[in-house]
């Protein structure tokens, strides 16, 4: 038996002005679980795309079992057993769960699809992830996190040698988590190999046997994870000792910018009220589930509150239909689904910060490129946003930019209050710290900031004030002085 399931050598891919990924190494045991770890644009991802087959690497050698193999197509990939479950979901909403884990895949009998055994054989898989759910259903009546598994499941329907996990718990529950990292180590004694690509510093040091660690497209270091701490892998990710975000109390202004009155709407929310002051970063705390989102989407006018409920900016009451309508009250709002909500992937990063701008930027009835040129360049250098050029697609930016660039678009437009979603998800430690930079200083220049998050470090961090959530409704306010504790903030949640 070869000593490696997969071993990838000397692996370089350039792009138009850019190196993504220089003689990189990686190696999997079978049956092993190996994080794949580095800051976002450290070239982990276009690593995997050669190895799946999405892009053919400029130079370098792939081995499975000991044997060279090439592989110039998904399809490659597919037939020799190498699955991807890739960040972003990438599923048919109008299709069902059962059409979706089989797709490209399916099961036939005599040259006509089976769904009998389509059926059957989804509920199994799903089943190994202890998921319980209706196969026939659309894939669009799913959750987030449930959407994740089904697409998990697709991949264990292709029975893989190899398993390529990008940011799985992303939009897990802690228990839906647990339950994957089960599966996981099920699957690892069958001998399943798995490559995960995680954030969570936590879940590589309980879950992981080795790791490999990326730099600006080259390898860094090699190592199993027991000889690893946290500090040590933050700082071999970064080059050189990370920062993390500290606490800052902050002076605020008495004069409250907007303001909800007795909001609701039917299976969400109900009967919210609550204020926030001009430059106050407004946390927004509480269990996944818990009505968070659904609140600011109905503030933000994506969907509508019911009748009887009251929206105030500035103590005067507005109606807000749409996002346009939010929009014209100098309101901001950044989605925790990026690539879906967030960016326009074949735009340029000029056509996606400049988006909500173009109607200032005319100058006789023609959007003046020149200025937006310029302000795109000044947003570049001042938020540090790696890219070739304005020109760039934003798809080819790494998670944390595309964040970034969506904060500037947002500054460029002088929104009054911005609503960010899961602000800093998927995105790496050092991008993390900046994007929290950002946020403050935007408080600080008068912005109202409300920032929805999941990861209670990151709300104690930011937060003047948080909000606590809980079925619906809100449970309490904790102010962020420096006693405040997680564990605080679950027993307004729970009282």
């Amino acid at each position: 038996m070869a000593d490696f399931m997969i071993e990838m050598k000397g692996i370089s891919k350039s792009f138009p002005g850019t190196k993504a990924l220089d003689r990189v190494d990686l190696s999997v045991r079978p049956g092993e679980i190996h994080a794949l770890l580095g800051e976002n644009g450290a070239g982990k991802s276009t690593l995997m795309n050669v190895l799946t087959g999405q892009y053919m690497m400029d130079e370098g050698q792939i081995l499975m079992e000991g044997n060279p193999i090439r592989i110039s197509s998904p399809k490659d990939a597919f037939d020799k057993n190498i699955v991807m479950v890739p960040q972003e979901l990438n599923l048919l909403p109008e299709a069902s769960v059962a059409e979706n884990i089989f797709l490209g895949n399916e099961r036939v009998n005599r040259l006509l699809l089976d769904w009998e055994t389509t059926a059957k054989e989804a509920k199994r898989l799903l089943k190994l992830l202890d998921v319980d759910i209706d196969v026939e259903q659309k894939v669009k009546c799913l959750s987030a996190a449930y959407q994740q598994l089904v697409s998990i499941a697709r991949a264990l329907a292709y029975q893989p040698k190899v398993l390529i996990l990008d940011e799985p718990t992303a939009v897990l529950t802690n228990k839906e988590a647990v339950t994957l990292f089960s599966s996981m180590q099920r699957l690892k004694k069958e001998g399943t190999s798995m490559v995960f690509i995680t954030h969570h510093l936590d879940e590589v040091m309980s879950e992981a046997d080795r790791m490999t660690i990326m730099k600006d497209g080259q390898l860094v270091k090699v190592a199993e994870v027991s000889e690893m701490t946290k500090d040590d892998i933050i700082t071999s990710m970064a080059g050189s000792k990370v920062e993390k975000t500290v606490r800052v109390l902050r002076e605020l202004k008495s004069e409250v910018f907007f303001e909800a009155r007795n909001i609701s709407r039917k299976g969400e929310f109900d009967q919210i009220s609550f204020r926030i002051r001009k430059g106050e970063i407004l946390g927004v705390a509480g269990l996944v589930g818990a009505g968070r989102t659904e609140i600011f989407k109905s503030v933000y006018g994506i969907t509508q509150i019911e009748a009887g409920g009251e929206l105030l900016v500035e103590g005067k009451r507005v109606n807000i239909r749409n996002p346009l309508d939010a929009m014209k009250l100098g309101l901001g709002y950044v989605s925790e689904e990026r690539r879906h909500d967030g960016i326009t992937p074949g735009m340029s990063v000029l056509e996606n910060m400049m988006l909500a701008s173009y109607d200032q930027l005319k100058k006789y009835g023609l959007i003046d490129f020149k200025k937006a040129s310029e302000i795109t360049g000044d947003y570049i250098q001042k938020f540090r946003i790696k890219t070739a050029g304005k020109e760039t697609l934003i798809k080819n930016l790494s998670g944390g930019n595309q964040q970034k660039v969506i904060l500037a678009r947002w500054i460029a437009k002088g929104i009054r209050m911005l609503i960010m979603d899961e602000p800093t998800r998927g995105i790496d430690v050092n991008a993390k710290g900046e994007i929290h930079k950002l946020i403050r200083e935007l408080a600080d220049s008068g912005v109202t900031v409300v920032v929805i998050s999941s990861e209670m470090e990151e709300v104690l961090a930011l937060a003047d004030r948080i909000m606590v959530v809980h079925q619906g409704k809100i449970s309490g306010y904790i102010d962020a002085v420096d006693t405040a504790t997680e564990e605080e903030v679950l027993k307004v949640a729970f009282q």
